[in-house]
This record gives structure tokens, sequence and C-alpha cells, in this order.
């Protein structure tokens, strides 16, 4: 029940954070003993500075030459983590000692470039060859590999073991060394190292290209020393006989180490957390020369994600059995990955608008905790018609950080800019972004008459109707007029207001939009001879360019309508008027001509 519990736990945390930060582990297994995989879950298991994750690459010593050792333990991870999740190093190289160097990598968080053995195994000089491997973290460039060097030193406390724990320094150091500058590089292994003192700690640590420094800086005499070299202490686990038979004497010495290159500690790009190195299991709470039983159990039961105290305490007793030296546990921050999303850009604006390109620039580096990553830093500039620069910084998992570059509007036409976004940072893959931006300014909107001479008033008169006549139609256009027809605003008629009452004049005029330049629609008007009366109606008409940004209000148009209606006689009295003018017809008739009459 205790493994089935530690399988989901891992598996799960596994699924989720393929390519977050790096966990690397250290370990001389002397093989694959019982409880090593319930050490290794517990690894992934384990809580530090917010990460909890499966571990990345395990630097393994005293595996068997066959390679069986190594694969039974790829088995272990695969049987935790999924079928294929884990793979191994192929070169196995020269002992005169116990076993060989191996390395074992999440094939879902780093990718295995290369791998060389390093120096020559002899009797009296290099006891093992060590292995170097290069990796590259999943979903970055070469500019993120970083070297492994797995190693196993002479062991004893002796001037020949010395030397010969030198003699291996000097080859390694020499083909660090010829790397280059600037190389991230983690020396990792059993060291049989017993003080600080010593030949091949001054080599290892020597300047140079490949100079390795201590990531938690506590160097001096190792050997049964209390005080601050207790919790880095991680050989032996056991005092009894326990492991493999032999007596091994209780946690005395530092043994097992992960030592870097200034390029790893410098916490830019790839570097180690150096908050998070630890001996696992080693809390300070084991005595030296005391067995790894007497740690406390509430101590790691409160790092391991899950786990109840019963299970803590299997993780206690399995890191007696499987091995007589305690793995080291470090971190590694992953360089920092740019996310840069332009927004959406009207295709056309209008002179005189106020408008930017909002452009998002994130840190999408694929971690679990903000430490887990570098910082992004990075710059922001518009070019062309896009103007702008700003800088900036943003943590993973911070959610990124939004700007507005400006985009010129002054200028009438066709505009085309350029957004930019570079990062400094290292290690960041594709440091540099650009995308293009292009879009048109329009000018103002224009209402006027057709046919008027651009007249912004109109006088519709109908004149002179007798009432129940028919009365006509006046027509008339708008028309939206400019200089520049091809890059010009569409144009809105948003209201129309006449005076109250309307009398007897009817249109169709109604709203429209987006009346394009160079075009006009035409409207009517019809004046009602019902009543009686002179009329004059005006129109009052608001108008304004169409919706898009810079829209505005592009003028007013009058429309005055006038017309009078006459009432019509009726029939007697135009009978009366007839006979008045006959009558008075021959009334000058007798004036002018009195003999005419008998």
């Amino acid at each position: 029940m205790r493994t089935g519990f530690i399988f989901a736990v891992s598996l799960a945390a596994s699924c989720a954070l393929a390519h977050a930060q790096l966990r690397i582990v250290d370990y001389n297994t002397s093989g694959a003993r019982t409880g090593l995989d319930t050490v290794l879950a517990a690894i992934g298991a384990e809580n530090v500075n917010g990460i909890a994750k499966p571990l990345d690459i395990i630097s393994l010593q005293e595996q068997a030459t066959s390679g069986a050792d190594t694969a039974t333990i790829v088995g272990m991870l695969n049987s935790l983590y999924g079928a294929g999740t884990y793979a191994s190093t192929t070169l196995l190289g020269a002992s005169t000692g116990a076993g060989t160097q191996t390395i074992v990598y999440n094939t879902k968080s780093v990718q295995l470039v290369g791998q060389a053995l390093v120096g020559t195994a002899t009797g009296t000089g290099q006891t093992r060859q060590a292995l170097r491997a290069e990796f590259q973290p999943i979903g970055y460039d070469s500019s993120s590999d970083f070297y492994i060097y797995a190693d196993h030193f002479k062991a004893s406390d002796d001037a020949t073991s010395a030397n010969r724990r030198n003699i291996e320094a000097q080859a390694v150091r020499a083909n660090a060394d010829a790397l280059g500058a600037g190389q991230n590089i983690i020396y990792t292994g059993d060291f049989n190292v017993y003080r600080s003192t010593e030949a091949m700690w001054t080599t290892m640590t020597a300047s140079g290209n490949g100079q390795a420094i201590d990531p938690i800086n506590k160097v001096g005499n190792w050997h049964g020393s209390p005080g601050s070299f207790l919790t880095a202490l991680t050989q032996s686990p056991v005092t009894t006989a326990r492991y493999g038979g032999q007596t091994t004497g209780g946690l005395d010495d530092r043994f097992d180490f992960q030592l870097v290159t200034s390029a790893l500690m410098d916490s830019e790009g790839l570097a180690v957390i150096t908050s998070s190195y630890h001996t696992f299991g080693n809390d300070g709470s084991v005595a030296v020369n005391a067995d790894i039983s007497t740690a406390s159990v509430a101590s790691l039961q409160s790092r391991l994600t899950g786990y109840t105290t019963a299970q803590a305490s299997a993780v206690i007793t399995a890191l007696g059995t499987a091995s007589d030296h305690l793995p080291v546990v470090a971190d590694y921050q992953l360089p920092a990955k740019m996310g840069v999303a332009v927004g959406s850009t009207p295709a056309r604006i209008i002179k005189g608008a106020n408008t930017s390109a909002s452009v998002t620039v994130s840190n999408t580096a694929n971690v679990i905790a903000a430490s887990g990553a570098d910082e992004l830093d990075y710059t922001v500039t518009g070019g062309g018609a896009a103007s702008g620069t700003v800088t900036g910084t943003d943590l993973a998992l911070g959610g990124g950080n939004t700007y507005q570059l400006t985009l010129r509007s002054d200028v009438i036409g066709a505009q085309s800019g350029l957004v930019s976004v570079h990062s400094p940072s290292q290690g960041v893959p594709n440091p540099d972004f650009s995308s293009a931006i292009s879009y048109t300014v329009l000018d103002h909107s224009q209402p006027l008459f057709l046919g008027q001479g651009g007249a912004v008033t109109l006088t519709l008169d109908f004149g002179t109707v007798a009432e129940s006549a028919a009365a006509g139609e006046q027509t008339f256009a708008i028309g939206n007029w400019t200089s520049t027809f091809g890059d010009t605003a569409g144009l809105d008629l948003d209201s129309i207001l006449a005076a109250l009452p309307a009398g007897p004049f009817t249109t169709d005029l109604a709203t429209f939009s987006d009346l394009q330049a160079g075009n006009a629609l035409t409207f009517h008007v019809t004046m009602s001879t019902d009543a009686i009366g002179t009329f004059d109606q005006t129109y009052t008409l608001q108008f304004s360019d169409e919706d898009l940004p810079g829209a505005a209000n592009s003028g007013t148009l009058s429309l005055h309508v006038i017309g009078q209606v006459t009432a019509v006689p009726e029939p007697a009295v135009i009978s009366l008027v007839l006979v008045a003018l006959a009558v008075g017809g021959v009334a000058r008739i007798v004036r002018r001509h009195p003999r005419v009459l008998p």
C-alpha cells in the first residue's frame, strides 16, 4: 500500500511538470538494493522552496560494469513515473575499483546531447574513468546545454589514495577546461575526500575555465566534524551490519558532492538554486557517528508531500538499506522563456486617432514555483508607424505585462510599423521577436448637398400651390465629399432635428451610416395641400465619421423647405365676379360710345 501511494503522488507530479525546473541527484547506490525505489520516490515528493517534483537526473556510482544495476534503476523509475520516462547513458567507464559510473535521466525534461569517458583507469593512478554527459533541457536551445561529470574517486584516507584522487581530478579538470570558458558544468560523485586541504580538492577548485565551486560553501575538515558540517554529511547512514553485512560506523563524512562552475552560480539563466542543495534525509537531527534511524520522522514528513508518519518512517528505514551513502539533491532553475502577444489593431483609423498597439510580454517557463526559472528581462520597441520603448521584467508565473505602442495617425494613407521585443536574459530560447503592423489612416468625412456647389444649407421651394392641387415633389442628394477619395472615412447621418409642428411636409430622409467618399444618397420631400397657409420647415442634420478610432463630428447640414397653399374660389362667387365684370364692361362701353344705345 505504501509503494502504491508513492507511485500515485509522483506520477501525477511527473505528468504535470515534464518541462519544469531540474532536480538533480548524486547517489552512490552500490547497485540497486532494497528500499532504493522508496528513496527515489520520496526525493520526487520532497518539497523544497515550494518545488516538489520527480528527479530529472541521477548521477550513480558503483554500478555493475555489465549495466545491470543501472537498468534495474531505470526500471524502478519507469515503474514510478511511466514506461519510457527514464533512460540512461550507454558508456561504461573502465574501473580498477568498485563498479563504474552511469547517469539516468528523465527524457521528458532533458535530452542527452553527448557522452564521453574521461581519463584512463590504472592500478596506480586514476581508479575509474569518469563519465561526462552533455544535456539540454527540453524546449531550450544549445545556449542552455550543461555538462555533468559522474566521478568516483579513490577511497581511503592515506597519502597514496589521496594522490590517486588528485590524478583523477587533474584528468577531469583538463577535460572540463578544454570545453572553454563560461560552460555550465556540474561535478557529481563520491569524491571520498576527507578535507578541503587535500590536493584533489585544490585541483578541482583551482582557477580556470572549469573551476569548481561548492554551492553551500561548507569547506574544511569534514571527517567526523559536527557543527556547520553536520547537515552536509553523507556517509554512512548506518552504524550496524544492515548494509552489505558490514559495520559502517554511522554518519561522519561528507563524501558526496555536487560542485558547479561559476556560470551556474550567478542566478542567471540555468543556475543552481543554492538554498535547495541538501543531503536528503539529513536535517541535522542525526548526531555524528549516529544511525540514520535516529533522524526526525516528523521533520522529514513535513517535507514529503502527502506522506503519512508511517510512510515517512519507511523512507528513513530505506535510506539505511539502500546504500551506505545518502543522496545529494539540488534544484536548478531553468532560463526564462519569452512569450509575446501583439493585440489586434484596427485595419483603419481616422486622422488624429489616439490609437496604440497592445503588446504583452510574459515569462512562459513551465515551472511550479517562480524560483524554478530565471526572471525574464526584455525591451519592447516600436518602429515605423509604431513608436515607444519600454523595458520590463517578468518572473515565471508572473502573468506577463502589457504595454501600448503609439500608432501614428497624423498622415493620411497606408501605414506600416514593427513591434520588436528583445530579451538579454541568459539562455532564453528565441530571444528576439518581431511582428509587422499595417493599417490605413483615413481623412475625416465631409457632408454636403450635391449640386449646390458644396453648400451646407439647402432651400427647397414648392412655390404657391392651390389648395388640394398637386404640389409635386422636391428631390435632393447628400454626399460625402473629400479630396482623398481612397482614404476617407465613411459618413454617418446620426440625427435629424425638425422644428414642430412639421407642417405639410413629408420626407423619406432617414439616418444612415458608412456612406463612402464620392457617393451620395437621394431623398425626397412632398408637400400636402390640404391646408391653406404659408409654410416654412427647417431640418437640422447632424453628421459624424463612421465608427472607427478617431471618429469625430463631421458637420451639420441645414435643409429649409418652404411653400404656400392658397384657397380655391367657390362657383357662386365666380358667377358674381363674372357678372360684375360684364356689367362693368357695358358701363365702360356706354361711357365711351353713348350713341350706340337706343
